[in-house]
């Protein structure tokens, strides 16, 4: 089978979608399947290569990564006149990057459509148009976010014989709370444009069952055995990872989120409270709380907590994923904020798992997906953020669960490891390939 992908991130970028696709595309040539890969421009990545049989175009222009990976530089270590520089440089750029963000959010964000990769659409379409010529994909996969990319994925469809599954990492039209586009202006396109899409695609696939009945709500004309649940896919890095080391051999008592927050739905507010109620249990150089990954517009937040900063509360921004895993391996307790929305699923919530720390979940909602995934862990201790902020029983049940984390049954890793490896992952994939193929072919004879 030849099978044509469109995701906008992948391999060797940071980001969610990246690591799952990467993995799905790698075990489909395993497989004996023909990939092709198109994605967005990576600073110093060939336009096109072949990594680990899959072939892989680039396409776009890479300036917004380039301003991307300029912002985020990480100053290494070095002497006290060197880090006096460095400390001036990391104020100049988030300086500029502030100022860039801010142009770009009250200029051009208000205008584009359908989202920030709006201007990916034309390169991409073209690279597919002049790539169908010889692969001839049978099947193709338009991934989300961005959404941009199930735009190329309608044209494709419209022009060629392919049989397109629709993979929806994020909601489009009903994201209020992290919209992706300016919706007072844009709400009414965006749901006609998902909807065609909708339409149009011979299969659908989210990652949780709470998606799928959204989904099936906000647009109640679709066939309900068109939309499938493909879980989330725990993807080892690409570079092997050791086991923890210095989590047993360390007197502090670390805490490590990793993913990206939000300030409207992923807030590290209760987190921070938290951490500050539990030095003052003990000396603060017993405890000590990472964040790894985006802060977005969540920086603030922060801002009650300087004193706590670089000396307790350490934040390392966007770090490689083998850096990541080996920190989530190395903590004492994993702390996963939920979002505000109980459909989704924060995609950490598998790494988390597998690490085989013990986790602890802070819930904004009652109905929270993170809640549900973790009920077959042992290791995990659930608590709502109203519950953290005002209730000391509570606050005195996690602070005991942090200083004393339970062992981890391995019999519950491996079970979940079965259901979200990329062998499983891929299999249900193919499994939607196969049926909607299936189906298309009898209706055509029909």
């Amino acid at each position: 089978m030849k099978i044509l992908i469109i995701c906008y991130s992948y391999f060797p970028e940071l980001s969610p979608r990246a690591f799952r696709w990467t993995a799905i595309a790698e075990e489909l040539v395993l497989l004996g399947h023909q990939v092709a890969v198109i994605c967005a421009s990576s600073t110093n990545r060939a336009a096109c290569e072949c990594v680990n049989g899959v072939e892989i175009h680039r396409t776009g222009s890479n300036l917004r990564q380039l301003v991307k990976r300029w912002l985020r530089l990480e100053a290494t270590a070095g002497p006290a006149s060197a880090a006096t520089t460095i400390r001036t440089s990391i104020s100049i750029r988030s300086m500029v990057g502030g100022l860039i963000k801010s142009v770009y959010r009250h200029t051009v964000s208000k205008i584009l459509w359908p989202d920030s990769a709006g201007f990916w659409y034309f390169s991409a379409l073209n690279k597919a148009h002049a790539l169908q010529q010889h692969f001839r994909a049978d099947v193709l996969v338009t991934v989300s976010l961005p959404y941009t990319g199930h735009l190329v994925g309608y044209a494709l469809k419209r022009r060629y014989a392919v049989h397109w599954l629709v993979d929806i990492g994020d909601p489009f039209s009903f994201m209020t709370k992290t919209p992706v586009n300016n919706t007072a202006l844009f709400r009414s396109l965006n749901v006609r444009s998902e909807s065609s899409v909708l339409a149009l695609a011979d299969a659908v696939a989210v990652t949780t069952e709470g998606t799928r009945q959204e989904y099936l709500k906000c647009f109640p004309k679709m066939e309900q055995t068109k939309i499938a649940v493909v879980p989330p896919l725990f993807a080892l890095p690409t570079s092997p990872v050791g086991l923890a080391s210095s989590r047993s051999g360390s007197d502090k008592i670390r805490l490590v989120f990793a993913g990206t927050l939000y300030r409207s739905i992923r807030n590290p507010t209760a987190l921070l409270e938290f951490f500050r109620y539990l030095i003052s249990t003990r000396p603060a150089a017993q405890f000590e709380l990472h964040f790894y990954g985006v802060v977005n517009n969540c920086q603030p937040c922060f801002d009650a907590y300087a004193d706590l900063i670089n000396t307790s509360i350490f934040m390392h921004g966007l770090v490689p994923h083998e850096e990541a895993v080996r920190a989530m391996q190395e903590a004492n307790v994993l702390v996963n904020i939920g979002n505000s929305t109980a459909y989704q699923l924060p995609s950490k919530v598998v790494e988390y798992i597998m690490s085989g720390t013990p986790v602890l979940n802070i819930a904004k909602l009652d109905l929270d997906s993170s809640q549900s995934f973790f009920s077959d862990f042992s290791g995990v201790c659930n608590v709502t953020e109203a519950a953290l902020k005002c209730d000391p029983v509570e606050l005195d049940r996690v602070r005991r669960f942090v200083e004393n984390p339970p062992a981890i049954d391995n019999t519950c890793i491996e079970q979940l490891a079965r259901t979200h490896n990329a062998q499983t992952v891929t299999q249900n994939y193919l499994a939607l390939f196969c049926e909607r193929s299936v189906k298309a072919e009898e209706g055509g004879r029909l």
